[in-house]
């Protein structure tokens, strides 16, 4: 039973950390498309800031596809 408690525990904090994730990642973006980072390590780094966990921060930087948008983001805010 205490297995079965524990694994439903563990369930619970990663759909949790999933969903501060997906937080993290629209806030990564709506700073993108303010025009006032020229790429990802600077709203990285305002994220850090934001109080955002730096597990999850570097979890979205190991996504090559996302940090690579979100620094077309601050491209194109920017013109």
């Amino acid at each position: 039973m205490r297995l079965i408690h524990d694994n439903l525990s563990i369930a619970a904090i990663s759909m949790n950390d999933d969903a501060l994730f997906m937080t993290m990642r629209q806030r990564a973006y709506e700073l993108a498309e303010t025009g006032r980072y020229k790429h990802w390590a600077k709203v990285a780094t305002v994220l850090h800031a934001e109080g955002f966990v730096d597990s999850l921060i570097r979890r979205l930087e190991c996504d090559g596809l996302a940090v690579m948008m979100i620094t077309r983001c601050c491209d194109q805010a920017r013109e």
